[in-house]
């Protein structure tokens, strides 16, 4: 573990000693992976704290929670029809907003302190409680709820997922997203931010279609963010593969593949059929 915390530094995170201190006990934690379906999760279960994400966050101000992103806009498509909807790990509250400007009724639940009163300072009701808590005052209470790249930080996701159905109401819209290890990032050397204590989980479209086993719901709908997103970490992956030194891996990109990649998020092609890019998008409706 003490290499994962150097390695955040090495990409300008430095933690306090109040956050290793939290995980000074823990050695190495090592990753299991399904055979049939591709969930994978590490064992011992090395989840962030509240201080963690605080820290990545720069007190939730920072860059770590996107403004937009490519599943908010499938979400705010899949959303139209509904008008109370709940944000599970809703950040700084960036996407309740947009629904918020739309006329929704909203709320976000969060377990970073400081980004969900970053979110209140902006009128965005966020709470700062954990889901457990929070699902056994709202049962039945919401027509959609959305978990947005969080069920892979979760050490329990089964037990996750059950709190947050329970807020959901019959026929409602379970709409979740997470990174896909069945797509471009199953390709490419281990990320920081694809390790404990920030990710626990890994998971693929097939490993989201299990779901239905063990829930009341029917999967609807089934999406893949095209890989052009994702193509500079991939390209400078596979440049430092081959021996490119990271300096010389930008220049390529910076005037080499920049501009094609720009042109493709402006036009906004299908993508890749062979090969979906970073999130697999997933909607369900509770039977």
């Amino acid at each position: 573990m003490s290499r994962i915390f150097s390695w955040w530094g090495e990409h300008g995170h430095s933690l306090s000693q109040q956050v290793l201190d939290h995980y000074r006990d823990v050695d190495r934690t090592t990753l299991f992976t399904c055979g049939t379906c591709g969930f994978g999760i590490f064992m011992p279960t090395v989840v962030g704290t509240d201080e963690f994400y605080q820290e990545l966050s720069g007190a939730g101000l920072g860059n770590y929670y996107s403004r937009e992103t490519w599943e908010h806009g499938q979400a705010l498509d899949d959303l139209q029809e509904y008008q109370s909807i709940l944000e599970v790990g809703s950040g700084a509250g960036y996407f309740l907003e947009r629904l918020q400007q739309q006329g929704k009724e909203v709320q976000g639940v969060e377990l970073n302190a400081a980004a969900a009163a970053w979110a209140q300072q902006r009128q965005v009701p966020v709470e700062a409680a954990c889901l457990e808590n929070f699902a056994s005052e709202h049962r039945d209470r919401f027509e959609a709820v959305c978990l947005f790249q969080v069920i892979e930080h979760v050490a329990a996701p089964l037990d996750f997922l059950g709190q947050a159905l329970a807020c959901l109401k019959s026929g409602g819209r379970l709409i979740l997203s997470a990174p896909n290890m069945a797509g471009i990032l199953g390709k490419m050397d281990p990320m920081v931010s694809n390790v404990p204590p920030h990710h626990v989980t890994r998971w693929t479209p097939t490993a989201l279609g299990w779901l239905p086993v063990h829930f009341p719901l029917e999967l609807t709908a089934l999406r893949y963010e095209p890989a052009y997103n994702f193509l500079r970490p991939y390209v400078q992956d596979r440049l430092r593969r081959t021996g490119v030194p990271a300096w010389a891996a930008k220049q390529i990109w910076r005037l080499g593949l920049s501009l094609p990649v720009k042109l493709l998020r402006r036009v906004k092609p299908a993508g890749l059929r062979t090969l979906h890019g970073h999130t697999v998008y997933a909607v369900y409706r509770k039977i």
